[in-house]
């Protein structure tokens, strides 16, 4: 991979694989979708849902798994800031200069498509072209979005229908049992020790979103530290202000 397409993609947080991934209801059909696209049985696939419930995870897993596959020309990780720059300068060289980094089994993911608008023609020129060109060299395209393109209306129509070629796969928010077993598995990583008590007030108190559990526990075992205190239920409630 050259220097300069090392500058256009996005870093993957170590964290996000598909071994600390909880594999619930909520996700295991999206899950199976993305293993199956890695495993070539489609060109796309887009994930939706709403934030935080774990669509950027199996993003950074899935190109995780498929640079230690394919060595680190195998995939790429963007978004669409990432694409802009990518793109910067516009113009028909631009863009073969961007298409041509990828070519065969390579796998490109686009994180928060939401975040173009009706004014990023350049862009949504750039992800059509993308999206074919991958099609036509053997590789695929993995997109999350907090919705679906059916319901992006500034999307150009050729490019919405481009993507829906492919599955669309919603990821609902985590249940109740799943919401506890994913805030134990983040304890678990930070070697935190929390009660079943204390796991299932956080999560009955806090916002049901992965980032927000990840977030409070870190406040948690800092204050702990810090103070020389176990993780408690009025701790939590002293420490996080519920």
């Amino acid at each position: 991979m050259s220097h300069g397409q090392q500058l256009l993609e996005l870093g993957l947080d170590p964290v996000f694989t598909f071994d600390n991934l909880i594999v619930g209801d909520s996700n295991r059909l999206a899950c199976a979708a993305v293993l199956g696209l890695m495993d070539g049985t489609s060109a796309s696939l887009i994930l939706t849902g709403g934030a935080g419930c774990g669509k950027t995870h199996l993003l950074h897993a899935a190109v995780g798994r498929q640079r230690r596959l394919r060595g680190g020309d195998g995939a790429a990780f963007l978004d669409p800031e990432a694409l802009a720059r990518a793109l910067e300068g516009g113009g028909e060289g631009a863009l073969t200069r961007f298409l041509a980094r990828w070519t065969g089994d390579v796998l490109v993911a686009v994180d928060n498509l939401e975040r173009l608008d009706h004014e990023s023609a350049a862009l949504q020129e750039g992800l059509l072209f993308l999206f074919n060109h991958l099609r036509e060299n053997g590789g695929r395209l993995l997109i999350a979005s907090r919705l679906s393109p059916t319901h992006l209306e500034w999307l150009r129509p050729d490019l919405r229908s481009r993507l829906l070629w492919g599955s669309v796969m919603e990821i609902a928010p985590p249940d109740d049992v799943e919401l506890e077993a994913i805030l134990t598995k983040l304890a678990a990583d930070r070697q935190v020790r929390l009660s079943p008590e204390l796991i299932r007030f956080l999560c009955v108190r806090l916002p049901r979103r992965i980032p927000d559990l990840s977030a409070a526990l870190e406040r948690l075992d800092r204050a702990g530290l810090e103070l020389k205190r176990p993780l408690t239920v009025p701790l939590a409630k002293e420490i996080l202000t519920l």
